[in-house]
């Protein structure tokens, strides 16, 4: 009898163990959260105005590349077939600088909008993270799953965007 109870005992406090266990985790979608911050939408749109102002550099500089290089092989082409070749390899080392100046332009403006985006998000995501932590702390949440990640197959434990958009003034 006495091993019957200590069972019985044992079998239900697993089960309330599972269950205060199962209630200390929740989830969310951080993906739909950053996307509700206006700071988001502002650093988006910034960064975009700079991707822009990029493009249109770069769209210049291969239009004046375009141009002198068209330019170039139409004085070439008026030449006698003898000057053809030796014009031909003179410039064909400037084309090549150039061309690389052109590459390291496009490499510049890539690391510019990179740390441009680094810059703008950073704060947001750091806000975002501590209004997470504090919710889940007031709730006493052990864990918070992103659903927005693709490891997490199941979520049925509650879900906390709500008050982390409420620790956020967000609608």
């Amino acid at each position: 009898m006495k091993k019957i109870t200590f069972v019985f005992l044992l079998t239900v406090f697993a089960g309330v163990f599972q269950l205060a266990k199962a209630q200390n985790i929740a989830h969310l979608n951080s993906i739909e959260l950053l996307n509700l911050m206006p700071e988001k939408k502002s650093a988006d749109d910034q960064l975009k105005t700079l991707a822009d102002q990029k493009k249109a550099e770069l769209k210049k500089q291969e239009d004046a590349f375009t141009a002198k290089y068209q330019k170039i092989q139409d004085e070439i082409a008026k030449k006698p077939q003898a000057e053809q070749e030796k014009e031909f390899q003179k410039y064909q080392e400037e084309f090549q600088k150039d061309n690389q100046n052109l590459l390291a332009l496009r490499e510049t403006a890539a690391k510019e909008l990179e740390k441009k985006q680094d810059d703008l998000y950073d704060p947001i995501t750091k806000k975002a993270q501590n209004a997470v932590n504090d919710v889940a702390k007031a709730k006493g949440y052990l864990y918070v799953f992103d659903t927005s990640q693709p490891s997490l197959i199941y979520a049925a434990g509650p879900n906390i965007l709500d008050e982390v958009k409420a620790k956020l003034g967000l609608k």
